[in-house]
């Protein structure tokens, strides 16, 4: 599939170009100089923006980008390559595994949409199915995120009209986090 002149394999490492998969690697270089802080700072700028630029796009398709994260994880942490670090990511690090973050940002983009915080381009888009005649009991067959939206909205709290984005963001991300 290519996307604004890039080419994106559903997943696997060509969704950062030519030179991506050597970033982990150039750090691992320097990750002696750095202190866990600039190393986390770095890794935020360089690995998880790749990550999070148009993953909207790979919501309910299998990929292999969890993979980028748990390198990641290591170099900030500083353990060998061979440890777990699925916990240290949730338990130490607060990141979201790579589906969560598609989830994370779906429903931050739909929270914008219904609040009037996103462009008109996309708002006019995003209507509640209760609000469209003989919608409101009508579900897509094909629903690929029907699993995360059934869990999402068994939390009355995130639906809460008075919620800020910020708080909306730290509750999202604890009920995802869990």
């Amino acid at each position: 599939m290519k996307l604004q002149g890039r080419r994106h394999d559903y997943g696997s490492w060509q969704v950062w170009g030519p030179r991506g998969p050597h970033t982990c690697c150039q750090l691992r270089l320097i990750r002696r100089s750095l202190t866990t802080d600039a190393a986390h700072t770095l890794v935020r700028a360089l690995i998880h923006s790749r990550l999070d630029y148009c993953n909207g796009l790979f919501a309910g398709l299998p990929t292999r980008l969890q993979s980028v994260l748990r390198p990641a994880a290591r170099l900030v942490i500083r353990v060998p390559s061979r440890a777990p670090v699925s916990a240290v990511m949730r338990d130490v690090l607060h990141w979201l595994n790579f589906p969560e973050r598609v989830t994370f940002k779906l429903c931050l983009l739909t929270y914008k949409c219904l609040h009037g915080l996103a462009p008109k381009y996309l708002s006019r888009f995003c209507v509640p199915r209760t609000v469209v005649p003989g919608r409101s009991q009508l579900c897509s067959a094909d629903d690929r995120h029907s699993r995360w939206v059934r869990e999402l909205s068994a939390h009355q709290v995130l639906r809460h009209p008075d919620l800020t984005i910020g708080a909306y963001k730290r509750q999202l991300k604890t009920v995802l986090l869990v």
